[in-house]
């Protein structure tokens, strides 16, 4: 390997280790440090690498994208002076890397694949974009265009590797290790996976899914819970708030576990076409999920429409339409309904409602005169509501 190129692909690799060392220590913070400040690029809600180390994009096989990223350019780094390091007595063995720069350009060439994959995921189902992932993409493609060879081609270079790897496998030691080192992988993989050790946010998220799988509710309308119950909890809610998520499935097993409780939905949808009085643009899309939300409340069947609103890939009407028919919706009812006039007005006096009443962000509920903002652990929530006269079944005494 010629010195220019060795120096470029280690200062690439260099910058490629200190950013995922960053995008680490974001998603630390995001999601296991709940006094963290606001990462520096945390600059708005589309450019937030926050919001999206909280998604569980952000990891694969149960690791953080961040940590992967780091292995690769050590990875790289190792690679790019792996000639170097097999003139040592003791590490002799590497001479089986014989084609440093195709290892590298090839390994650059599939991450910048899924980078791209990456970054569609990002722009299209989370909505956010973390600048620094993007940066790391960039490093990708560099370091594949420096690696190549240019007087070969693609093929040239994926057939070197390929053909190295199969001589290397059949030296029996090198199976040996090389079946080990999966097999470790494949245990540490399994475990991360299935224990969600390194993603709270999935973990957090399948528990309460879980319970509430448990759990059959009366529900009607926008309502759910004992229809005359004396007590009353009114949420305002947004189909594109992931808190909202949440407090949906705290709700349905709250009126499970009590029995003189009610609760009634309100979704506002918090995006500017719908929403004048708020400050930016709000939540994309949620305009749109509100139209059909209430749409799907004229066929008695809101909370059918909530389950498809509130899943992750539901991003566009097409989405809602085709996950409705799966439903047994009236499609064609529920899509006049959404663009009509009417469910317009109803949006229109739900804002206005949620203004008068003072809701500047979701879910917020009201229990009376006592009005609550957000929501923490499903024990907190029910306690604040037997305090407003929530009464418990015996059984969950």
């Amino acid at each position: 390997m010629n010195k220019i190129k060795r120096i470029s692909i280690t200062l690439l690799a260099l910058i490629g280790i200190a950013l995922s060392i960053e995008l680490c220590i974001v998603y630390y913070n995001a999601n296991f440090n709940p006094q963290a400040a606001p990462s520096i690029c945390a600059i708005s809600e589309t450019m937030n690498c926050d919001s999206v180390a909280k998604t569980a994009y952000s990891q694969f096989f149960g690791v953080p994208l961040a940590l992967w990223g780091l292995c690769f350019y050590l990875f790289v780094l190792f690679l790019n002076f792996v000639d170097k390091l097999q003139n040592i007595k003791f590490l002799g063995f590497l001479k089986v890397f014989k084609n440093q720069t195709s290892y590298i350009f090839c390994l650059s060439l599939f991450s910048f694949i899924i980078s791209m994959i990456l970054a569609t995921i990002s722009v299209l189902k989370i909505n956010s974009i973390c600048i620094f992932c993007f940066m790391t993409y960039f490093i990708d493609l560099v370091i594949a265009l420096v690696a190549k060879n240019w007087g070969n081609g693609v093929f040239f270079e994926l057939r070197n590797s390929v053909v190295d790897f199969i001589e290397a496998i059949k030296v029996r030691r090198y199976a040996f290790w090389f079946i080990l080192l999966v097999l470790l992988a494949a245990s540490i993989l399994t475990y991360t996976s299935v224990s969600y050790v390194l993603m709270p946010q999935v973990a957090k998220k399948m528990e309460i899914i879980n319970s509430f799988k448990e759990f059959n509710n009366q529900v009607y309308k926008n309502e759910i819970g004992d229809r005359n119950a004396p007590v009353v909890i009114k949420e305002y809610m947004d189909f594109n708030c992931q808190a909202c998520f949440m407090a949906n499935l705290y709700l349905h097993r709250l009126v499970s576990e009590m029995e003189n409780v009610k609760v009634v939905q309100m979704n506002v949808p918090f995006e500017k076409s719908c929403h004048p009085s708020l400050p930016g643009e709000g939540h994309k899309n949620s305009c749109l999920k509100s139209k059909y939300a209430y749409a799907a409340l004229k066929q008695n069947k809101y909370w059918e429409m909530a389950i498809i609103l509130f899943e992750d890939d539901t991003n566009s009407e097409q989405d809602i339409i085709d996950k409705a028919r799966l439903a047994d919706f009236d499609i064609k009812k529920l899509t006049s309904d959404a663009r009509g006039d009417e469910v317009k007005k109803e949006i229109e006096e739900i804002v206005q409602k949620a203004d008068s009443d003072g809701v500047e962000g979701t879910p917020t509920f009201f229990v009376g005169m006592k009005k609550i903002l957000g929501i923490g652990s499903y024990f907190e929530f029910r306690n604040i509501i037997q305090s407003q006269g929530g009464k418990l079944k015996k059984e969950y005494e």
